[in-house]
């Protein structure tokens, strides 16, 4: 079977990247032919494309930009035809445009488009694009619920070829790990008695990294032994900086920049915090319960990924005393349980949800689509 799978970038910074990588490395390549055709990786990011590519995935690149990668996927497909499947991630109001070109350019393949973002408000340019992608596509997958509606329609799970692809983890990564919590936590200098809160991500407007910072004052004037490590990188970088510097938290705040090694900071952590601003379903949460850390995020992170007790959830026009009450009483310190008895169960072990896309896959191929 043939293969087009579409992404944004190489860049393991991003979830969406990851969580493609993770599918492909356990897909049978054997069996699936892939062609990824995506961005190149962003600077100072670690890519996915050496891994990928010694797995047996053929890189095409293109760009990684909405605009600009219509023209470059309709000269790809006008000469590559012949796709079983095509697996389009990056959904956004221009691409709805681009299954309409695919489905023209590809009438055998299955169109299946997966949504991995939630971008409020819901436009009217979004309803059009909602019309589109119904019109166009053979199946709609979403990393959870709420990301399905928003990208195609507020009924779409309603429809029996809708599924939730959930962001699952790789279990042999992603576990309580002692020895690498205490390599991390002794190379930067965090004491035994001390707390540490973390984030991984993107500084971006999407993850709220000024009202996280203003979080963490409050949590570091309750309990003075808090300090905060942020594992990432991105636009927003100079206005992080100016905010630490402003509230005075120099002292308490590490920046280690992006790292390939996320399980191990993970583990390093006491706390998880993810106050974003909107998700579709992010990956990171899994990541944080696989490795059996306590989370605290916003109400405005779906709750489909909060699999176990471990996830806490506050608005955010709650009170700061009242996000660093909820921290203390989340981060209850010793060994890190190992909750993958419920992460499995409820489908987010990597090698059970590649199973079940491969599955849709050999389903769809095999003429029970559209």
């Amino acid at each position: 079977m043939k293969i087009l799978m579409i992404a944004n970038n190489l860049g393991i910074q991003s979830g969406v990247q990851r969580y493609v990588q993770n599918l492909l490395l356990h897909l049978d390549l054997r069996r699936y032919r892939v062609d990824l055709f995506v961005g190149d990786c962003p600077p100072g990011q670690d890519s996915t494309g050496p891994a990928l590519t010694a797995a047996g995935v053929r890189i095409i690149p293109g760009p990684d930009d909405d605009k600009r990668r219509i023209p470059a996927l309709w000269r790809h497909l006008r000469t590559h035809r012949d796709y079983d499947i095509i697996h389009f991630h990056t959904t956004s109001k221009v691409n709805a445009l681009a299954c309409l070109m695919i489905r023209a350019l590809c009438p055998r393949a299955k169109l299946i488009v997966h949504s991995h973002i939630v971008y409020p408000p819901t436009t009217l340019v979004w309803r059009m694009a909602h019309l589109l992608y119904q019109a166009t596509a053979d199946y709609f997958l979403g990393c959870g619920v709420a990301a399905g509606r928003f990208v195609f329609g507020p009924r779409i799970d309603r429809k029996p070829n809708f599924a939730v692809a959930c962001n699952a983890v790789d279990r042999s990564r992603f576990h309580p790990d002692a020895a690498a919590r205490d390599r991390v936590r002794a190379a930067y200098g965090i004491g035994a008695g001390e707390r540490l809160c973390g984030f991984v991500g993107r500084y971006n407007h999407q993850k709220n990294l000024l009202f996280l910072l203003e979080v963490f004052g409050a949590m570091a004037a309750a309990d003075p032994r808090w300090r905060l490590m942020l594992v990432g990188g991105g636009e927003d970088r100079p206005k992080v900086d100016e905010k630490i510097a402003a509230l005075g938290l120099g002292d308490r705040v590490i920046q280690p920049g992006v790292q390939d090694d996320i399980p191990a900071f993970m583990n390093a952590f006491d706390l998880f915090l993810l106050p974003s601003n909107f998700e579709g379903s992010p990956i990171t949460l899994v990541e944080a319960q696989g490795c059996g850390v306590p989370c605290l995020a916003s109400t405005n992170v779906p709750d489909d990924g909060a699999v176990t007790d471990l996830v806490r959830f506050l608005p955010l026009d709650a009170p700061l005393s009242q996000w660093a009450a909820e921290a203390d009483r989340a981060a209850v310190g010793g060994a890190h349980p190992d909750r993958w008895a419920e992460l499995a169960a409820a489908g987010y072990e990597q090698q059970t949800a590649a199973d079940r896309m491969a599955e849709l896959y050999d389903r769809l191929a095999g003429g029970q689509g559209r």
